[in-house]
């Protein structure tokens, strides 16, 4: 059996495209994506709540980073201008941002767990 399904290959297939099809790498991707993932999502809300901009663009960078391998658009995309607004501690750019991609970055990280559970 073929460790993603089709809801899968078809929902990452950027990603699939970046990795020439090796669905197996994929898969052990995302299970060190789902590893750190949900606890950088957390450390980035903890940050912006306490007003530590410095580390909440860190977070946020960490963030990008980790998640931009299965996903280059939208809701990664959306982590460069809270990023950026943590730079100048623009406290209610960030805190907006935040609000408007947390439940899309949780929707993502969810995805990716569930590949991390194939095969």
């Amino acid at each position: 059996m073929p460790p993603l399904n089709d809801d899968q290959r078809q929902r990452f297939s950027d990603a699939l495209a970046r990795l020439d099809g090796d669905e197996e790498t994929l898969v052990m991707l995302a299970g060190m994506v789902a590893e750190d993932a949900p606890s950088l999502l957390t450390k980035l809300h903890t940050d912006i709540q306490s007003s530590e901009f410095n580390e909440a663009a860190g977070s946020g960078h960490a963030l990008k980073g980790l998640l931009s391998t299965f996903e280059t658009g939208t809701p990664v995309s959306e982590i460069q201008p809270l990023i950026d607004a943590a730079r100048r501690s623009d406290c209610k750019a960030v805190s907006l941002l935040f609000t408007e991609i947390h439940t899309s970055l949780e929707t993502l990280i969810d995805e990716i767990q569930g590949i991390s559970k194939a095969s």
